[in-house]
């Protein structure tokens, strides 16, 4: 039933590109020639993954974790993903979850929110 509604949309989509393709052509057929719109990449491909440049100080579970002594480079730009692994190796285990990152410029602190599950 699935691959019934995914091959329909799929055809939707495709009835839609020939219509587009068809509607172009009368337009230059008719003379009035529009310039042709640039298609903005998708807002995924547009957030490029973030980085951040240490140092900086790491807060998490309400408190100041000292990074100093993990292997963070200064200068060097690192990924939330790298974060997370460099905060594993040193036995910070909340980071094994799904983790959010907010850069507090003022302070120069980073800080880490870990996803709560609840049920109900």
């Amino acid at each position: 039933m699935a691959i019934d509604f995914l091959s329909m949309l799929n055809e939707q989509k495709k009835e839609q590109e020939e219509q587009q393709k068809v509607s172009k052509k009368q337009k230059k057929q008719s003379g009035t020639i529009e310039p042709e719109k640039e298609e903005k990449p998708e807002k995924a491909e547009e957030a490029k993954k973030e980085g951040y440049t240490y140092p900086f100080s790491l807060y998490t579970e309400g408190r100041t974790v000292d990074i100093s002594n993990y292997g963070f480079v200064d200068g060097n730009e690192y990924t939330p993903e790298q974060i997370c692994d460099i905060m594993l190796k040193h036995r910070h285990y909340e980071f094994a979850g799904e983790i959010t990152f907010k850069m507090f410029d003022d302070d120069n602190t980073l800080v880490a929110t870990a996803k709560q599950y609840k049920k109900g």
